[in-house]
């Protein structure tokens, strides 16, 4: 098995919605779960996922590899199921934009009984653009949200992680 085979293929989707054109009447920038706050700036939700540390994200999840998911595909059909289908959105990318590779902890990779024992995840990130609806989370994968601008993205991920996804904020 080579090293590429030793990582799990993630679909990640970063939706995005850009400035207002005109200013909400209840604008409060403090509710990070108010998709028009901050209406002059791009603002991109992450999730939290039930755990301590790396809990913050995009949407994310593993590829349907039996049925030759694309990571469009993929990324779309997590999104559904994380944040529910009262979200909707357009893709920018009709590939992978990006990609962040990680280890596993090795805690993790224990706990975990898997046919294949892999090492880490291999995100490869679309983007999409919000249209319309709000985030609902699951509650079983998804505890949170929020709708954040670049800087604050910053300060709810880890270094490494804003670090391999910083190329979604560059176009």
């Amino acid at each position: 098995m080579s090293v590429e085979e030793q990582y799990r293929s993630v679909a990640g989707i970063a939706v995005f919605r850009n400035p207002l054109t005109e200013k909400p009447e209840n604008g409060d920038d403090t509710n990070v779960h108010s998709i028009t706050r901050k209406p002059a700036e791009k603002v991109y939700l992450l999730v939290k996922k039930p755990r301590n540390e790396h809990a913050w994200q995009f949407p994310q999840g593993g590829l349907k590899k039996k049925s030759n998911e694309t990571v469009p595909q993929g990324a779309l059909r997590e999104l559904h199921e994380e944040c529910g289908s009262d979200l909707k959105v357009e893709l920018i990318d009709n590939d992978t934009f990006c990609t962040y590779q990680y280890a596993f902890p090795p805690e993790f990779i224990k706990t975990k009984s898997r046919k294949k024992p892999y090492l880490g995840a291999k995100v490869q990130f679309v983007r999409s653009e919000w249209k319309s609806g709000q985030c609902q989370p699951d509650r079983k994968e998804i505890i949170d949200f929020a709708w954040l601008s670049k800087k604050e993205i910053e300060s709810y991920t880890s270094k490494e992680y804003y670090e391999g996804i910083r190329l979604i904020f560059e176009k």
